[in-house]
């Protein structure tokens, strides 16, 4: 598919797909890191991939203790923003910032240098990833459940046709998935001494480097960040930044996710998406009532005795992603925070990999999220300290004080402020101004009932590559 320049983003009232808008923004800082000449391959690829997906666990467990605990209704969030920022943050850092960073990230084997290429390796996952490319990828791995487009048996003679295609019941055509990766680095006028950096961070993580005055005009400094934040999103977020930055303020680093995409099955028509009954925390505590969305068809599925709970995958149209809902048996909230602290990466793949297209009857809630996050918080819980200790210096960016010195004193850079934003819509329709229509064509009772009346955790997934776009638990959808 050809690329969207950043800031491409459509409507949030858009029907049948899933528009997801992440920010990160607020991040005051700077910093550096030298790298070797090793070409993209698929080992290092898969210790990244690993790092993003066991971040999304580690900071699903933090996030949910600062977002309200037993309170939160939904603590959903971008792995692979904030793990982009973070491989970007390694870039400039110096050693004990860089230390804490791949030690948060389980990486520790490349604090010893020439162990590995992580920018180019991650350029390359990046570069699969937002040009949403099919096919097996550097990885050289698909789920099973890819090779097979149906889960009804071929008959002999059968005098009907496959009618798992739905495109003959769109009124437009399918438009193939969209997804921007954008990081925009804001700098305080003439703060910036590193040339390579910024022809880097341009080229490996496609940011956006501008300069503004933060000391003198901080009114307009945060008017150009949320102007690029508006662009990027196209109106969907307004703004990440409602007050104007403190005067000292240096720098700061925005990464805006945005995805869509169609079903490959699609839900039932808005009008027919009615009230159903949610238990928050269980069939034994009060309910809510959620629309409450209807389909019929062939869905990858597994039931795990291993982790008592049940996986069931929505793929959408080309098959590059696909959103992956994992309910446990009778599911509460206790139990969902158990399963989230045993999906580690290897064991989400491992679900994913024994999961086979089967006939289903799904009944998922319709639902809108927005939730904003304290990262300086919960970074600092897994171990990511220097980064936001004044009295340390931290990045190797910034000129030195005495510019027509020899040796000049260095400005020390920390991070006084890190934000990340999600905003998650997931409806019935397919692309603007198309009307859907579902046919269901029962040959058989479907084996499965899916229906998602309690908590559970959602994934959504870049199949190619397995890096994780959204993540975390829903518990209340209301």
């Amino acid at each position: 598919m050809p690329k969207m320049p950043y800031g491409a983003i459509a409507s949030a009232k858009i029907p049948l797909v899933l528009w997801f808008m992440v920010l990160i923004g607020g991040v005051l800082w700077s910093g550096g890191n030298a790298q070797n000449s090793n070409a993209p391959s698929k080992a290092v690829s898969e210790q990244l991939v690993a790092a993003i997906n066991d971040l999304a666990r580690n900071l699903g467990q933090q996030l949910g203790t600062s977002s309200g605990g037993n309170s939160s209704k939904t603590e959903l969030f971008s792995p692979v923003s904030i793990g982009s920022m973070m491989f970007l943050m390694l870039r400039i850092a110096n050693r004990e910032t860089r230390n804490e960073l791949l030690n948060a990230l389980q990486l520790k084997q490349y604090t010893v240098s020439g162990s590995g290429n992580i920018p180019k390796n991650f350029a390359r996952l990046l570069k699969e990833f937002t040009h949403d490319i099919a096919g097996k990828g550097i990885l050289e791995e698909l789920p099973g459940w890819h090779t097979s487009s149906s889960c009804y048996p071929k008959m002999e003679g059968a005098d009907y046709e496959d009618d798992d295609d739905d495109d003959k019941y769109l009124d437009e055509p399918i438009q193939p998935n969209v997804v921007q990766l954008a990081n925009g680095i804001f700098l305080q006028n003439g703060l910036i001494n590193n040339t390579k950096f910024v022809k880097l961070a341009k080229e490996l993580y496609e940011a956006q480097i501008k300069e503004v005055n933060f000391k003198e005009q901080p009114r307009a400094a945060r008017v150009s960040i949320n102007h690029w934040v508006n662009e990027s999103t196209r109106g969907r977020i307004d703004e990440i930044l409602s007050d104007d930055l403190s005067t000292s303020t240096q720098m700061v680093i925005a990464n805006a996710l945005y995805f869509k995409a169609t079903w490959e099955t699609f839900f039932n028509e808005p009008q027919f998406t009615r009230p159903q009954t949610f238990f928050p925390d269980g069939e034994d505590q009060p309910s809510v009532m959620v629309p409450t969305m209807f389909a019929s068809g062939c869905f990858p599925y597994y039931a795990s005795p291993e982790l008592n709970a049940r996986i069931m995958a929505f793929p959408y149209r080309n098959r590059t992603t696909s959103m992956y809902i994992i309910l446990p048996n009778d599911s509460n909230r206790a139990k969902v925070r158990q399963l989230q602290a045993k999906l580690s990466s290897t064991e989400l793949d491992q679900l994913i990999a024994r999961m086979r297209l089967q006939k289903a009857l799904v009944q998922f809630p319709r639902m809108h999220a927005t939730n904003t996050y304290d990262l300086k918080h919960a970074l600092q819980k897994l171990g990511v300290k220097a980064l936001f200790d004044r009295t340390k210096n931290n990045l190797k960016l910034a000129a030195p004080y005495n510019r027509t010195a020899t040796v000049g004193r260095l400005r020390k850079l920390f991070v006084s402020e890190m934000v990340h934003k999600i905003d998650l819509d997931v409806n019935e329709r397919g692309t603007e101004g198309g009307a859907v229509t579902i046919t269901a064509m029962e040959r058989s009772l479907p084996p499965v009932n899916f229906r998602v009346k309690g908590p559970f955790i959602l994934a959504i997934r870049h199949d190619p590559t397995k890096m994780l776009l959204f993540y975390g638990a829903v518990f209340d959808p209301s």
